[in-house]
């Protein structure tokens, strides 16, 4: 699986991906015809704050129902001021052969010149959406943590509200060390200063309201130096 990881710049978003242009084109009679499938998501990692100079990257993790979506692109479109709409989406031809596996998979978006401000990237699934909130600044010194810091902020897929006091634990995917397991907040916020060393390659495990949602994220790691926020579903 390779997932496809695009690249953008704010506030040119869509004009730069171009991405749902190429799947909603007309294919000749010689030709299948393409199948663009919305995918079903279920986590976020980001580094939420951005310094000038930096990249934003948006690490969405999508369910795909068979082999012809395991891998995922962006579409992203500006909605208007500092708000953006970002829908993972596979395509592929009608006459491919599809297995069905039920797979999981994490695709990243990475955005360059943020800008200063809050930005809000709403990542719309098919079953879900996700909320990402960014704040950046020109200033290349804006960020000013020592280490890497994760915020993970548990919500409810059906209701969208907290889980206060979900389960959670973060895990260093290369030897399967825990680095963090305790309870979430009453406002389902979970804090972790991991002290600042080799970048992170992470599992986030959450467990509420009797269900579980695990999110792998190997590449792009968590960064020295740079907060982590996670928004998962569960």
């Amino acid at each position: 699986m390779n997932p496809v990881a695009r690249t953008a710049r704010l506030p040119v978003f869509l004009l730069l991906l171009g991405v749902a242009l190429a799947a909603m084109a007309g294919c000749s009679k010689d030709h299948a015809a393409n199948v663009r499938t919305v995918l079903a998501v279920n986590a976020v990692a980001f580094n939420d704050s951005v310094a000038g100079g930096d990249t934003l990257f948006l690490k969405v993790q999508y369910l795909y129902p068979t082999t012809c979506e395991q891998n995922a692109h962006f579409e992203v479109q500006a909605l208007g001021g500092a708000n953006y709409l970002v829908v993972p989406a596979a395509n592929h031809p009608s006459d491919q052969a599809c297995t069905g596996v039920n797979g999981v998979g994490v695709a990243t978006l990475r955005v360059t010149d943020v800008g200063n401000g809050v930005r809000t990237f709403f990542i719309q699934g098919a079953n879900d959406t996700l909320v990402a909130q960014v704040t950046a600044s020109t200033d290349t010194g804006f960020v000013k943590d020592r280490g890497i810091v994760f915020r993970v902020h548990v919500l409810d897929a059906l209701t969208d509200l907290p889980v206060p006091l979900a389960h959670v634990q973060i895990l260093n995917v290369d030897d399967n060390s825990t680095l963090a397991d305790g309870l979430a907040d009453s406002n389902g916020f979970f804090l972790f200063d991991e002290p600042c060393g080799p970048d992170l390659a992470y599992v986030v495990s959450v467990t509420g309201n009797s269900r579980t949602t695990n999110l792998v994220v190997r590449t792009p790691a968590a960064r020295c130096r740079l907060p982590e926020a996670v928004v998962i579903h569960v």
